[in-house]
C-alpha cells in the first residue's frame, strides 16, 4: 500500500529535489532470494482453520505462485490479488494440475474467518472445477509470517498514520522443493512470463514438449521483470535445422549415388 500522499507532486518537495525515496518507503521492498530454501517447518492457518506447514502445501510435488499480502488491505493488495485471477483464468493449465497457489497474509491480526471469505470469492471468480487445495489463502502468527518474509527477502512496515501495512506487490514461483525460482513483481502479470516461471520451477516435471521448448528460447531478464528471447539460443535452433536439413540432403544424395553404381556394376 502507497500512501495517497505520495501521488501528489509538488516541485519544490525536498525529497524530489534530493532524489531521495520518500521516508515511508524506506525499507520497502525485496531483496534478491533467488535460490533461497524456505522453512518448511512454518506453520500457518488454512481458511478452514486447519494448521498447516508448508512442507505439506509442497507435498503435491507440484510448483508454487505464493503471493505474500494480506486480506483487509483496502489497495495495493486487492489490485495484486484481481491481477493474479485474471493471469490464472488466461493460463490453460488448471490449478492443482500444473501447479497451485497460495497467499500468505502479512497481518497477524488476520484469522481463517477472513480469509475464508476471500476465497470463496475468488474460486467464485476462477469458475473451474478444482481440488480448493489448490487454491489456498493462509494466516498466522507473527514469529512465522516474519521468518517467511524474512526468507523471501520481503520488506514491509506498519504505517500508523494510514493504519495500513506498506509493502510492495510480487508473486515468487517455487520448486516443489520450496526454493525460490523466480520472482515477478507487479500487479498485473503476462499469461506467457507466468507459465514459463512454472516450467522453470517445474523441473522439466510439468508441461509438454512445445513448452519446454519455447522455455529454451525464452530468458528472464530482470531489468525487464519478463521473459525475452535469447538471441542465441533462436541461433542454435537455426543451425540445429540447418544442419539437420543438410544432412538429410547428403543422406539422400548418397543412397541415390550408392544405388546408381550398385546398378551400373551390375
Amino acid at each position: 500500500m502507497i500512501p495517497p500522499s505520495l501521488f501528489s507532486y509538488d516541485p519544490n518537495e525536498t525529497i524530489l529535489r534530493e532524489n531521495k525515496l520518500p521516508k515511508e518507503l524506506e525499507g520497502i521492498g525485496a531483496t534478491d532470494s533467488l535460490g533461497k530454501q524456505l522453512d518448511l517447518d512454518l506453520t500457518f492457518q488454512d481458511s478452514t482453520g486447519e494448521m498447516i506447514q508448508l512442507r505439506d502445501i509442497l507435498a503435491s510435488g507440484l510448483p508454487i505462485i505464493l503471493s505474500p499480502v494480506y486480506y483487509k488491505c483496502p489497495s495495493l493488495c486487492n489490485y495484486h490479488m484481481n491481477g493474479v485471477m485474471t493471469v490464472l483464468k488466461d493460463l490453460d493449465w488448471n490449478l492443482g494440475k500444473k501447479y497451485n497457489y497460495v497467499a500468505v497474509s502479512i497481518d497477524p491480526k488476520e484469522n481463517p474467518i477472513i480469509s475464508s471469505e476471500k476465497k470463496i470469492a475468488y474460486l467464485k471468480d476462477y469458475n473451474r472445477e478444482i481440488d480448493p487445495n489448490s487454491f489456498r489463502l493462509l494466516t498466522g502468527k507473527q514469529d512465522q509470517i516474519s521468518y517467511l518474509t524474512d526468507d523471501l527477502g520481503f520488506s514491509y512496515k506498519w504505517d500508523s498514520e494510514s493504519k495500513q501495512y506498506i509493502h510492495a506487490s510480487m508473486i515468487y514461483i517455487l520448486t516443489p522443493q520450496g526454493k525460490v525460482s523466480r520472482v515477478i513483481q507487479g500487479i498485473s502479470f503476462d499469461s506467457r512470463d507466468l507459465k514459463l516461471a512454472l516450467l522453470e520451477a517445474g523441473e522439466g516435471k510439468i508441461g509438454d514438449f512445445i513448452d519446454r521448448f519455447a522455455l529454451f528460447c525464452f530468458q528472464f531478464d530482470p531489468t525487464k521483470n519478463k521473459y525475452t528471447l535469447v538471441a542465441i539460443n533462436i541461433m542454435r535452433i537455426g543451425a540445429f535445422f540447418t544442419l539437420s536439413l543438410l544432412a538429410a540432403f547428403l543422406l539422400f544424395f548418397w543412397i541415390r549415388y550408392n544405388k546408381f553404381n550398385s546398378q551400373g556394376v551390375a
